[in-house]
């Protein structure tokens, strides 16, 4: 199903680093940011530890405390929510769509309440989301949009990339993510304010540009909010100088695998393909589409040496979320019958090509 990506290039750089004398948060995290931001044409960035702490570093900085309610979807790692609970808030599932596994616009504003602080939106499979619908929601009553994108990097809505869209987009760096640090994240803002509070708070509160530094060794300064210890350090940041050069060639081959399969599976038998609109490019993390007798495919595909998966299965129905909703009814049908296929860099056409076969003779 994935395979990690690690360049030469990355590799000979992180050596370097290690030999530095410099491996915490230092000159090489603030390369990455500024390679990030010209990459995705924003104004402000922050590496931090992962695509998880990313969240719960946008969610604390939206406001989000105990007792409030984020509005997202089941339809996800765990990682989503478990940063809302980590601020001891309550996630509010809203349905999703069946044919692209992102949260529906539709099925939000009636779970809106007083308490309600934002709305945390998946992009399921590296697929943007209705973003201007969940806008236009999230305006009405005021409230944050932070974007989920560990599946979204390189993806496109309208002409903008995400990650430029809205006050808080969370993007993972995991082992086998589009490009990896052997482990991080980045938070992207479009607002100083926010962005100032969360470069504050990303590092316990401290204030690392306006603080004084003393003869004692130890800097003055005063932390007045709560913080966390989330920065990258150096050496990770040096596999994501690396590989972010290499991002478009990534992203290119995992569009041409796509291609592939949407042309031999458009007519198959017992497979339904998701949507592709023309007004948003898929990042293809993962591809994922529904099948008919689900657990017969996966046993002919294993049977056959191909991994398949469903990535992630409905978070909502482990204990922690109790009790459970029981208004989802496409994510009911939708958990059903999703199944992804290989997708990664490492596949040849010859691996794609079996693949296909594989499908096309049935289960």
């Amino acid at each position: 199903m994935f395979a990690p990506y690690v360049s030469e290039r990355a590799i000979e750089r992180v050596c370097l680093t290690l030999k530095s004398g410099y491996i915490g948060e230092g000159p090489v995290v603030a390369e990455f940011e500024s390679a990030f931001k010209k990459l995705l044409n924003i104004p402000f960035a922050l590496g931090v530890t992962s695509g998880t702490t990313a969240l719960h570093l946008a969610l604390a900085v939206a406001g989000v405390g105990p007792n409030d309610e984020v509005i997202t979807t089941a339809q996800t790692m765990m990682a989503t929510s478990h940063a809302i609970l980590a601020l001891y808030a309550k996630p509010v599932f809203a349905d999703i769509q069946y044919l692209t596994g992102n949260m529906n616009p539709s099925d939000i504003e009636h779970r809106i309440t007083e308490k309600t602080k934002a709305i945390l939106a998946v992009h399921w499979a590296g697929y943007p989301c209705d973003l201007e619908e969940i806008h236009a929601v999230a305006s009405k009553y005021g409230l944050p949009v932070i974007e989920d994108a560990a599946h979204a990097l390189g993806a496109t809505y309208k002409g903008q990339t995400i990650g430029s869209i809205s006050p808080f987009t969370c993007f993972s760096f995991q082992a086998v993510k589009h490009i990896t640090t052997g482990d991080g994240g980045m938070m992207c803002l479009t607002e100083k304010d926010n962005f100032d509070k969360a470069r504050r708070r990303r590092w316990y509160g401290i204030d690392r540009i306006k603080r004084e530094s003393s003869i004692l060794g130890e800097p003055i300064f005063d932390v007045y909010e709560s913080g966390y210890k989330y920065h990258m350090n150096d050496i990770a940041a040096s596999l994501g100088v690396e590989h972010i050069k290499d991002l478009k060639t990534q992203l290119e081959r995992r569009a041409d695998i796509v291609r592939t399969y949407r042309k031999r599976l458009k007519d198959q038998a017992g497979v339904f393909l998701f949507n592709a609109a023309d007004d948003r490019t898929s990042a293809n993390w993962i591809f994922t589409m529904h099948v008919d007798n689900r657990e017969d495919f996966a046993k002919m595909m294993k049977a056959k040496g191909i991994e398949v998966s469903v990535v992630h299965l409905r978070i909502d129905m482990n204990t922690i979320f109790k009790p459970r909703q029981d208004d989802l009814n496409t994510l009911d049908k939708f958990n059903l019958s999703h199944i992804s296929l290989p997708l990664h860099n490492f596949l040849s056409d010859a691996d794609v090509e079996y693949i296909l076969e594989c499908i096309q003779e049935g289960w």
